[in-house]
C-alpha cells in the first residue's frame, strides 16, 4: 500500500500533467521513482521537449533537500506543487528553471553539526513555494509561459 508522500508525490505529478495538458503541451510521464525528471513536455511541433522535476508538498511544506552538490542537478525545469494531495484545497504550481533553483539555494550553516562546509546540504527554503508566505516567489506562480508556447510551429 502506498504511503502518504507517494500518494502526494502522485498527485502532484499528474496535476502537472494535467496543466501543462490545458496549456497545449502533450505530456509524457516516466517511471516514478526512478532518478531524473519526472516527465516531458513536448510541443505540437516536437520542436521543443523539456524535461520537468516535480516537487509535491502536503499541507505542511518541508524545505526541499538539493544534495551535497547541487550544481551537478540536470533537469532544466522544476515545478513545485503545494497542497498536491489537499482535497480542500486548489494545488499551486511554482515554475522554476534550474538556474533559479540554484540561485535561491542555501547551505546548512553548520551551527549545530560542526560538519564542514563540503558535507553540508543545500536546501530551497519552503517559504518560495508556499502560498502567501513572506518569500513566495509570486513571478513563479502557475507561469506556466516560462516554457514558452507549445502551439508555435
Amino acid at each position: 500500500m502506498p504511503n502518504d508522500k507517494q500518494l502526494t508525490g502522485n498527485a502532484g505529478v499528474y496535476h502537472v500533467a494535467r496543466e501543462l495538458s490545458r496549456h497545449g503541451w502533450n505530456v509524457m510521464l516516466t517511471v516514478r521513482n526512478a532518478r531524473g525528471a519526472d516527465l516531458f513536455a513536448i510541443s505540437a511541433s516536437e520542436k521543443i521537449c523539456h524535461a520537468i522535476q516535480v516537487k509535491s508538498h502536503g499541507p505542511k511544506p518541508q524545505d526541499l533537500s538539493l544534495g551535497l552538490q547541487p550544481d551537478g542537478l540536470v533537469t532544466p525545469w522544476w515545478v513545485f506543487v503545494s497542497d498536491a494531495a489537499n482535497s480542500d484545497k486548489q494545488p499551486t504550481c511554482y515554475v522554476l528553471g534550474l538556474e533559479e533553483v540554484l540561485k535561491l539555494r542555501t547551505r546548512d550553516p553548520g551551527t549545530r553539526t560542526g560538519k564542514p562546509e563540503s558535507e553540508r546540504l543545500c536546501w530551497l527554503d519552503r517559504r518560495f513555494y508556499t502560498p502567501g508566505s513572506d518569500r513566495e516567489l509570486h513571478d513563479a506562480r502557475e507561469a506556466w509561459g516560462k516554457l514558452g508556447d507549445p502551439r508555435q510551429p
